[in-house]
């Protein structure tokens, strides 16, 4: 017989597997939830609908619509950033940093609709002081100053310029189609509005961009995917 000391009991690994797979179906609900009705809705009804699990089930979970939306907004913000940051890490030049990462965030929202309805709903109550906007854009902001880049304007209020126009470009990306170049157009405009000259602006306007692909196991591919089908399954 085998000794009992050394058997392995699977069950609390799988117990956990099963509560980690059902989180995230919870956040990829409220993902599509937030995404269709916004963020001041109450949409525990719904999300509980969606993910086809029993109201006691979801409280084991989370307790509030801010519970959701701040899980959510924390996973998203997560992924964005490991797409984003390869393609600005290895950049010297703030400027360029500031370009490259503003151009990727709005073409990340543009390429996937579902994420652009979810920030456009969300808005400023994404903008807190743990969002990646908060996180990575001063330091590159007040780098550029330094270097000359960028005009010596208080550092809020240049801040106060880019996420207002980013937001309102995801905004207006959420409401429907743009065109191709939409993101540099306003990217190019925020730099202008920052200071560039017109060559500086064109300058680290071109170079291309990497493509950005969210992994199939993020929860940004796993709710575009899901919300795909639910459309094609309503027509």
């Amino acid at each position: 017989m085998p000794d009992a000391a050394k058997s392995t009991d699977h069950r609390p690994r799988v117990a956990a597997e099963r509560r980690e797979r059902m989180r995230k179906r919870l956040i990829e609900s409220a993902m599509i939830v937030f995404a269709e009705k916004g963020v001041g809705a109450s949409i525990i009804p719904d999300v509980v609908a969606a993910a086809e699990v029993s109201q006691g089930s979801f409280y084991n979970y989370f307790r509030t619509n801010d519970d959701l939306l701040a899980a959510v907004s924390s996973e998203l913000s997560a992924e964005m950033i490991q797409l984003i940051e390869p393609a600005v890490a290895d950049i010297a030049d703030p400027a360029l940093r500031v370009a490259t990462g503003m151009r990727c965030y709005l073409h990340l929202a543009r390429s996937q609709r579902l994420l652009a309805r979810f920030l456009a709903g969300a808005g400023l109550r994404l903008l807190g002081d743990q969002s990646a906007v908060f996180r990575y854009l001063p330091a590159d902001l007040e780098e550029g100053q330094k270097s000359g880049c960028f005009a010596p304007v208080p550092l809020d209020i240049v801040l106060d310029v880019a996420a207002g126009a980013a937001l309102v470009a995801i905004n207006r990306m959420a409401q429907g189609r743009v065109a191709k170049d939409y993101p540099e157009k306003i990217v190019a405009a925020v730099l202008r509005t920052l200071g560039m000259s017109v060559m500086d602006t064109e300058r680290v306007m071109a170079p291309a961009l990497p493509k950005l692909v969210p992994p199939a196991e993020s929860l940004l591919a796993r709710a575009q995917a899901r919300a795909k089908s639910q459309e094609a399954g309503a027509d």
